[in-house]
């Protein structure tokens, strides 16, 4: 079983960035860096069940996550600086918390695309885990009416002021915060909640040049995902060096939201393909 311990990443910033330290009596692999996902408008760094993170600690890889800052409160300009800011200080700590200097780099979703952006930014990772993750913007239905989300009652732009913090934030509680990125998805304005501009959208994707200088990466995904088409993690494969393409049949996005065999098996793939 994993312990866990709260540290403080940087207090210059509005809110405190704090990291979630897991660990188990077994330290003899590379840290894993996690970041959460919640389409970076809501979730929160301590959201991996129990159980996958005992299986991790337990093969050896503490596991450490990360906040970083959500939208619309501030754009990914911002949420990209803050975080690579925090990557930074993080790496330079990994010794000093008795952890190898080496890590892996983990995103579920959104998190997956932070991973995605931090490496094109120059962070490299001995292993990227990128689950249902997207590398780029240039996905036609970011920007279009989504039909999965259409099936759910209307979530009006103009109702969501409410909603939004007068600061930033870097959590944010599923059942107040989904309807942000509903009504985003709903009405085909996700994107410019996120980006200053959508001329910006070259500028927070990756080329396919971009994705052969990666390191070796797991890809899992689900082939009906009705969020982030599993096509891109098909696409990402055809040019990341090493990669793995773990494909999960079904229509779930985050499938591993509940525990089973089956999620835990697929975990235990990721210890097998980081080493």
């Amino acid at each position: 079983m994993f312990t866990k311990k709260i540290s403080q990443i940087s207090t210059e910033t509005t809110p405190i960035i704090e990291a979630t330290i897991y660990t188990s009596n077994n330290l003899s692999k590379e840290p894993i860096i996690y970041l959460h996902g919640g389409g970076l408008v809501f979730g929160q760094r301590d959201d991996l069940p129990e159980a996958y993170l005992t299986l991790l600690t337990d093969a050896g890889h503490p596991v450490i996550a990360l906040d970083y800052l959500l939208a619309p409160e501030v754009k990914l300009p911002l949420i990209l600086k803050t975080l690579k800011e925090t990557l930074e200080s993080v790496i330079s700590q990994l010794p000093e918390w008795g952890f190898s200097s080496d890590y892996h780099l983990m995103g579920r979703s959104a998190g997956g695309y932070l991973a995605y952006l931090l490496a094109k930014e120059g962070f490299k990772p001995k292993n990227m885990i990128l689950f249902y993750s997207y590398y780029t913007l240039e996905v036609p239905n970011f920007r279009q009416p989504s039909p999965a989300y259409l099936k759910f009652p209307r979530v009006a732009p103009m109702d969501l002021e409410a909603l939004i913090e007068s600061q930033p934030i870097v959590a944010g509680e599923m059942g107040k915060r989904y309807p942000i990125y509903l009504s985003g998805r709903q009405f085909g304005n996700w994107l410019p909640r996120l980006l200053p501009s959508l001329r910006d959208i070259p500028m927070y994707s990756l080329t396919e040049e971009d994705l052969q200088q990666l390191p070796p990466a797991i890809l899992i995904h689900s082939t009906d995902d009705s969020d982030i088409p599993y096509n891109l993690s098909v696409n990402a494969a055809k040019f990341i060096p090493q990669n793995q393409l773990v494909t999960i049949i079904g229509n779930e996005h985050d499938f591993d939201r509940q525990v089973s065999d089956e999620t835990l098996a697929v975990y235990q793939q990721v210890i097998d393909f980081i080493g």
